[in-house]
Formats: C-alpha cells, structure tokens, sequence
C-alpha cells in the first residue's frame, strides 16, 4: 500500500525554475544546470526502481522521507514497512564502475576513464538505518528490526570488490534483482513485532514528522535578482516572455492563447522567491504595463490576503 508517493523534490523544482528564469551567461549557470542533469538523473531512476516493488502489496511504502536527528535531517528514499520488520532502500543511479578495496575506500570509474574517490554508499545506508531506529526510540515505537539496501538502479553500473567484503554482498544490489533480496529477507523474519494498527500508526507519525528540504539557491548560486528574466513563460513551447493582449496572454512563438498562464508563472515565484506577493511585486515580475491590471488578476485569484489597500500583502498557494 502506498503511503507517501514519490514526488520531485522543491530542490529539482526550484532548479528547473533557476534554469528557465536564470541568464545564461550567468557564470553559475553551467553549474546549476549540471546539479539539475543529476539530479533529474536520480529522480528517474528512483521512479524506475518502484516499478520492482509492486509485487510486494503487504508492505505499506513511503517515498522520499526527511526527518530529523540530532538536531540535523536525514533522508531515506523508500522505506517499506511490515508488522515484522522495516526496510530502508537507498536508491543510486551512478554511471560507470564502483571499486571497493580492502578498506572499504571506494573508487568510481567514469565511462571516459577517469577515477574519483566516491562516497561509501554502504556507510550512508547504515548510518541512515541507525538514525532511523534512534527516531522510533525516541518516539516510543516497540522495537523492531530494520533492514537496509542500497539498489543501483542502473543495469549497468559495475560492482567490483574483494572476496572478503561481506558488506557488498550484504547490502548492495541492482533493481531487478530487489524482489528477490527482499523475498531472502523476508523468509528472516517471521515473527510480528508490530500489530497493523502500530504500523498504520508508525506511517502516519512518519507522515507528520516529514521535513521537505527547502534550500534557498538563489543565495547558493549568487543569483540577483537582476539576473532572473522576467514575464509569462508559454506552458506550451516554454518561450519566455508571452505578450498580453485583450486580457489573453498569446506566446508569438507558437501562438498559443490562455487567459491563466500567468498563474503558472506565479507558481515559478513561489519557488524562488516565497509565498508573500505585493501588488508591485507582482506588477514587476509578470512584467505587467499597469498596477491594475495587476489589482484586477489578484482580485480574480480571491487570495487570502493582510494589511490595508495600500500596504497589502498577498498569500499565493504553493503551485497551481
């Protein structure tokens, strides 16, 4: 049973924004649209890697967990839980051959040759698993085991490793091997440690303590506000700025017409720059001629809103 869905992250949706909005010739710009290529890249192979959990219908599933520990976050990807036991699944899309020598040191190859010290995903799983025991600790969850893995969901990334490291072996698979690790783990563990009601109880404190990252990269990257091009971009063709002309924005590229693309736009200003909106603000980034046109598209908005006539202060939704 699916719990929490898997959605893309405020991070991803904030720099897709960035790389529409953002000048190119900003000297960030290559960067930021390199963060955005990987992680797009791990957003998709974590969707893909879903597809091998439908079997498994007992289990009640969470996406995309972010909770707190030691006055800090960390962050689980799926998280499948069971009267018997809990399972935390680390999900990578990595290109190229992993090696892990006798200390646990590993060494990415990329596909053009080139080596660079990686990050032990096995560490992560653990540490991520010991944080995610102190949590129910804390929250006064009877006791009960939780396992973890880390699945490449990338066929063809490469594993190599001494005969001696157990831990790969242990914690490291590919995706359409999944069903058949969690069907080995499954035969461990047969004794109920939760009833269904503690495990419904346990998904929706799971739900409730969930923390979305919300980074202001903006700041990140050095972006101005200078730096952010303006207007009604066209849901259609992504051209930036439409034009607007007998109240109905029309995009001169494909000449698509709506009378609403300028609340797609505003869901874009959630995103960089909050929820809280003047008539001004508004005015100046939709790039409208007259504040009352501005005036007129808020009142047909019907937000809530503070202050007086002069000093307003709009209240936009999170997306639209």
């Amino acid at each position: 049973m699916l719990v929490k869905d898997r959605g893309k992250s405020i991070r991803i949706r904030k720099l897709e924004v960035m790389q529409r909005r953002v000048m190119k010739l900003h000297p960030k710009y290559l960067t930021m649209e390199d963060e955005l290529s990987g992680r797009l890249a791990g957003h998709f192979g974590e969707q893909s890697n879903d597809y091998f959990l439908k079997p498994f219908r007992d289990f009640s599933v969470m996406h995309d967990l972010r909770l707190t520990a030691h006055e800090s976050y960390f962050q689980i990807d799926t998280l499948l839980l069971s009267p018997r036991y809990l399972l935390n699944l680390e999900v990578k899309y990595i290109t190229g051959t992993l090696i892990y020598d006798h200390i646990n040191q590993v060494i990415r190859v990329k596909d053009d040759g080139t080596e660079e010290a990686f990050q032990n995903p096995i560490f992560q799983v653990k540490r991520q698993q010991s944080h995610l025991i102190e949590w129910m600790t804390k929250n006064r969850i009877p006791p009960i085991p939780v396992r973890s893995l880390v699945v490449m969901s990338n066929s063809r990334t490469i594993i190599k490793a001494p005969p001696s490291n157990k831990d790969v072996l242990h914690y490291i698979t590919h995706s359409p091997y999944l069903q058949e690790k969690i069907k080995v783990i499954d035969k461990m563990y047969t004794n109920e440690k939760l009833t269904i009601k503690e495990v419904n109880k346990l998904s929706k404190m799971l739900v409730r303590h969930h923390v979305p990252e919300n980074p202001d990269l903006l700041k990140r990257y050095g972006i101005e506000d200078k730096d952010i091009i303006k207007g009604v971009y066209c849901t259609e063709c992504f051209y930036l700025p439409v034009v607007r002309k007998k109240a109905v924005w029309l995009c001169p590229k494909c000449l698509h017409k709506s009378k609403d693309l300028h609340l797609y736009s505003l869901s874009d200003y959630v995103l960089l720059f909050g929820k809280s909106i003047t008539n001004k603000q508004l005015c100046e980034f939709l790039c409208l001629s007259s504040r009352h046109i501005g005036k007129r598209l808020l009142n047909d908005m019907n937000l809530p809103h503070t202050g007086g006539k002069k000093g307003r202060v709009y209240t936009l939704p999170d997306s639209y």
